[in-house]
């Protein structure tokens, strides 16, 4: 049983250095696109590293839900705060957050 528990840290360890190393890839992705003005580009790479994200949590052993969650409280503080300034010009913080938690 030991063995099998090692075996399986090491393929997990392997698919996280992937993903880390596709996360790379996906924010050059993304800055290339703003520096060529490329959509295409702009949103494959966020759409990747959004995805990314969550299969790297989940091979980190969380589940997508704990994700959710922590990245919902991020914007509560980043709307509260509003450093980005965002919020007051756009209101982006608090259509993200009815997005993420839409009332029923």
């Amino acid at each position: 049983m030991p063995r099998h528990f090692e075996v399986d840290v090491v393929k997990n360890s392997r698919a996280i250095d992937r993903l880390k190393a596709e996360m790379l890839k996906a924010h050059w992705l993304f800055h290339n696109g703003t520096a060529t003005a490329s959509e295409e580009q702009i949103l494959e790479g966020l759409a990747k590293t959004v995805g990314l994200s969550y299969l790297l949590a989940r091979r980190l052993g969380f589940d997508f839900s704990q994700l959710d969650r922590v990245l919902y409280k991020q914007v509560v503080e980043w709307q509260l705060e509003d450093d980005l300034v965002i919020e007051q010009e756009w209101g982006d913080c608090g259509q993200l957050m009815d997005y993420l938690a839409p009332e029923e």
